[in-house]
């Protein structure tokens, strides 16, 4: 069959051969990764993982380097779930500043970890950390069938989870990726996102990337929100000065004494002896109203007597 084909020819055909083998091999390994297969709908829900102690290493720079750290947590724990936590966005910060870290979850709820398996982390210079139990995350998971299916799941999940959170103006981070041997979770948490931040990572506030990067989707929604209070203080001030101007004006001091009823002065000479002192104190409200209806009862009375002596 090979008669008459030189050494050197017969070569290439081998090479060519072996190059096509394994091109197939690899396309065949894709498919079978998930490389046709979508990431399932994005969306909000409680995360697969809820109150969790994990054994973690925080590293500073490119996120490539975190398969290293995943072997090593694997190989002391190899039942246990992993998970990364991503504080940095990639395409914003430069590859050498980003920060993240890799954990090994130790236990879940409130049932307390392995003294053992604890202390052999710690050995290996893992920290412990407790990650709080979160109601909702944006989240969305991709099948976990190869190690090829993580490249695939990071490059389909991260650009819809990020289209979502700027669709719906939603403050969610940081990205975590938890593994459980199945399926890859892509989790991004909407409260207590300071819990999930440890000591050697400083938090940034919400939207922080976005101001500096000029993105303005959180800029816009902050903008909105104190105009709407600066448009509540305005309303509230005009309303407060139209009321201010349409009530009347006190009147003087001296005009309100002059329309003031006749004040009894042995009434008041009574008052001043009582109290030794020269203050001018007017009597009960009640008191001289019946007074000056008993006066008008007088008067009504004395002008009928008046008006019979007349009549007679």
């Amino acid at each position: 069959m090979f008669e008459g084909i030189g050494t050197s020819a017969l070569l290439i055909y081998v090479s060519l051969l072996v190059i096509v083998l394994i091109a197939l091999t690899l396309i065949i390994l894709l498919i079978h990764s998930g490389l046709f297969r979508p990431v399932d709908d994005v969306g909000t829900g409680k995360p697969p993982i809820g109150q969790a102690t994990i054994a973690y290493k925080f590293q500073k720079g490119s996120y490539s380097s975190a398969g290293q750290i995943f072997t090593e947590a694997a190989l002391i724990a190899p039942d246990n779930k992993a998970l990364g936590i991503y504080y940095d966005d990639p395409d914003k910060v430069d590859s050498n500043e980003t920060r993240y870290l890799v954990g090994s979850v130790l236990s879940e709820g409130p049932t307390a970890p392995n003294e053992e398996l604890v202390k052999k982390f710690i050995d290996q210079d893992y920290k412990i950390l407790h990650l709080p139990e979160v109601t909702y995350a944006v989240q969305t998971k991709f099948p976990h069938i190869t190690t090829l299916s993580i490249l695939i799941a990071v490059h389909k999940a991260y650009p819809r989870l990020k289209d979502y959170i700027e669709e719906h103006k939603l403050c969610a981070h940081p990205f975590i990726e938890i593994y459980d041997g199945k399926t890859i979770h892509f989790v991004a948490p909407l409260s207590k996102q300071d819990e999930f931040y440890v000591p050697e990572c400083e938090q940034p506030k919400c939207g922080d990337q976005d101001l500096s990067d000029g993105d303005g989707t959180v800029l816009d929604t902050s903008a909105s929100a104190l105009g709407e209070s600066q448009e509540s203080q305005n309303v509230s001030h005009t309303t407060d000065d139209s009321l201010s101007q349409d009530m009347p004006e006190p009147e003087p001091e001296e005009e309100l004494q002059d329309k003031s009823a006749p004040i009894d002065v042995d009434y008041a000479e009574d008052v001043e002896d009582s109290n030794g002192n020269n203050n001018l104190v007017e009597g009960n409200g009640e008191e001289r109203a019946n007074d000056d209806e008993q006066a008008s009862d007088d008067s009504s009375s004395s002008f009928e007597v008046l008006r019979t002596e007349t009549a007679e």
